[in-house]
């Protein structure tokens, strides 16, 4: 059936159904359902038309909406952050009086008429993506880093696997319960892209000086020497502290290469992302841990047990290649291997015997059990004390 023909047969309907009963009329809305295969309600809102649908073409669409430029509904959303992200209803009657002291860039007379005409019912509709972008900025531990360091450091590159060990993704994982305010213990995660192989480092607090001695304690435990750093674009990797001190310090012969991932873009840093969970939020959850005492004892189950269990004795698989078949994706992956026997053909015949000798020092099975006796200890022993006491276990 061609439009017209359907417009034609619509006005038809409009006509019966205008003069019908209650009874005739739900009669008339089945068949034109049963027609058209349209949604029932889509044939009220046709048929209950102050004009018949073939009398309304070429006729403007009625709308009591006001329409109102994209230029205004920006502003309107630089105003609203200024003004401290007042409530629709507050911030209708708060604009007055703010509007005259406000100076954005091409806020012309025309557009500040617009915003004070602005209902608000509509400025809470045109304020819905800068909501949303704020609601994203407060959910996440990560703030954007250093500009100078955001516009030198660079994107690295995605198309290129690494196949050697020195290739290292970091990120912090936050201990802060269900929230992000005041300060509390940030778990630092560096994990070498080729093996797998994985350290973890306690601070509290992640600013850019306690992230370097982080990092500067988990480089003298790697069986191999650093040379690429990945990080995201969060304030604490990229920082003077970290880059300029740490990764490009005078100190060393050959600087560490740093690169950052692409910003939202979380996916890029995915080999850490895997052990956020693995090797920190598995054993130490999504509690706060907001005792700096705790600090110590979670990096003496990082330095100690963990890492030698998860380092030695955890087989790891990794993707090799993956394809969509119709509407599923097959992965096909590697054999599981431990992130020491992928770094086994890589190193010395002296430093295979070292790190052989360091693992048959561990019984994993009583390790695992340590660990989770400390972790008990950590969270059992601090949240039986009164919050006045902590302050006298700070070291």
């Amino acid at each position: 059936m061609s439009i017209q023909a359907v417009k034609e047969y619509l006005a038809l309907v409009w006509t019966q159904y205008q003069a019908a009963s209650r009874n005739l009329k739900g009669q008339i809305l089945d068949e034109l359902c049963r027609n058209l295969q349209i949604h029932r309600k889509a044939a009220i809102r046709l048929l209950n038309s102050a004009d018949s649908p073939r009398s309304q073409q070429g006729k403007k669409a009625r709308s009591g909406r006001r329409p109102y430029s994209e230029e205004a509904k920006g502003h309107l959303a630089a105003l609203w952050k200024l003004m401290g992200y007042m409530a629709s209803i507050r911030l209708k009657a708060a604009l007055p009086e703010w509007v005259g002291f406000y100076q954005g860039k091409d806020f012309t007379n025309e557009i500040r008429l617009e915003i004070l005409a602005m209902s608000a019912r509509s400025i809470e509709r045109f304020l819905l993506p800068a909501k949303a972008e704020l609601k994203r900025k407060l959910n996440t531990g990560t703030r954007r880093g250093v500009r100078p360091l955001v516009t030198t450091v660079p994107i690295r590159d995605l198309g290129n696997t690494p196949l050697v060990p020195g290739h290292c993704e970091v990120d912090s994982v936050a201990h802060c319960g269900g929230s992000l305010s005041g300060t509390f213990a940030w778990s630092v995660t560096l994990t070498d892209i080729a093996t797998g192989w994985t350290e973890c480092e306690t601070v509290f607090g992640k600013t850019g000086a306690a992230v370097k001695k982080a990092l500067k304690l988990m480089e003298e435990r790697l069986p191999f020497k650093l040379t690429h750093l990945y990080f995201d674009n969060g304030s604490e990797f990229l920082n003077a502290d970290v880059i300029e001190e740490f990764a490009r310090s005078p100190e060393r012969t050959v600087a560490i290469e740093v690169f950052r991932s692409r910003p939202y873009r979380k996916n890029d840093q995915c080999y850490v992302e895997q052990k956020n969970f693995t090797h920190v939020r598995q054993f130490f959850g999504y509690g706060r841990i907001d005792w700096e005492n705790a600090v110590s004892m979670m990096n003496n189950v990082y330095r100690g047990y963990w890492r030698k269990v998860q380092n030695y004795y955890c087989p790891q698989q990794k993707l090799i290649e993956k394809q969509r078949i119709g509407s599923k994706i097959v992965r096909k992956m590697e054999e599981p291997r431990t992130p020491f026997e992928r770094l086994r053909p890589h190193l010395t015949a002296a430093q295979c015997e070292k790190l052989n000798t360091e693992k048959a020092e561990i019984n994993p099975i009583s390790a695992m059990a340590k660990v989770r006796k400390a972790v008990r200890n950590i969270f059992g022993y601090f949240r039986n004390m009164e919050k006045a006491e902590w302050g006298k276990m700070v070291r």
